[in-house]
């Protein structure tokens, strides 16, 4: 199966950028490739629920969504 590690460096301050590493993730996953996803410099912040509930990207779902996505299917997050 192939392989992919996403790496988050943006914080609630830009939320598509911050939920971006999310949405690869959840597209590879439903693809069938194995994922996991790291995150670094401001984005260690978002493992946080009350940071997360406020990040509510442009054209992707809320992080929200997106996190819970990752800890249903068991994606990996490294921070």
């Amino acid at each position: 199966m192939p392989r992919l590690l996403v790496t988050a460096t943006y914080g609630h301050d830009n939320a598509s950028r911050a939920a971006m590493p999310f949405y690869v993730a959840r597209g590879a996953k439903e693809s069938g490739i194995d994922v996991g996803i790291v995150l670094a410099l401001d984005a260690t912040v978002l493992v946080k629920p009350d940071v997360r509930k406020h990040v509510q990207p442009h054209g992707q779902p809320p992080l929200t969504e997106l996190f819970q996505f990752a800890v249903d299917h068991r994606i990996p997050i490294y921070v």
